[in-house]
């Protein structure tokens, strides 16, 4: 063992010169920390310290104790005492939410204030009739589309009613989905995760 240490040593030392220089030793010299880092970059650093974000992100400590802060985080809807603002951010956090997430249960009355907490409200009746309301409106879509088909490929200038009183209808269904069906189908999503991590 020492007489191929002793070989390798020895190929060191009868290498070339530059090839040498090429060689970063294990342990290097320590070099000396500097005493000081640059006065601006100091400045920098304290001036960081004191701003606020941008993008108007707050912590969940600070959306609790300040409701200007909360409502920047979660909209101008959001007009909500302190006890509630603690039960949405430990809601949050039972079902890790995401703040857009939060902002649609709100918007479609999915979340329920309590003296108990803040909880989700979510119906599966109210899913079905809005999944029913769906399947009726895209059904009409395509018939309507299969009736609009002709004067869209002849390229007349009727066509253009067709169309847009099919945007009109795909817009109408989007919203019917994002009211009614969404948050339920969210909730259940989340509830599955939360069951599979306990």
């Amino acid at each position: 063992m020492k007489g191929r240490h002793d070989r390798q040593r020895r190929a060191l030392q009868e290498a070339p010169a530059d090839f040498r220089a090429k060689i970063v030793p294990l342990h290097p010299e320590k070099s000396e920390p500097p005493e000081r880092l640059d006065p601006r970059l100091e400045e920098m650093r304290r001036i960081l310290a004191q701003s606020e974000p941008l993008d108007g992100t707050y912590s969940d400590a600070e959306v609790i104790a300040d409701e200007g802060k909360f409502r920047k985080r979660f909209g101008p809807g959001f007009r909500w005492n302190r006890r509630d603002r603690i039960g949405l951010i430990a809601l949050k956090k039972r079902y890790d939410l995401t703040d857009p997430e939060i902002k649609l249960f709100h918007y479609t009355g999915n979340l329920h204030r309590s003296v108990f907490g803040v909880r989700l409200n979510t119906s599966p009746w109210v899913a079905l009739w809005g999944g029913a309301q769906l399947a009726v409106f895209c059904l009409l879509f395509v018939v309507l589309l299969g009736a609009a088909l002709p004067a869209v490929r002849s390229g007349s200038t009727t066509a253009l009613k067709p169309v847009l009183a099919l945007i009109a209808l795909l817009c109408f269904c989007y919203t019917l989905y994002w009211f009614y069906v969404k948050p339920w189908l969210l909730r259940r999503r989340k509830e599955r995760e939360r069951g599979g991590d306990e």
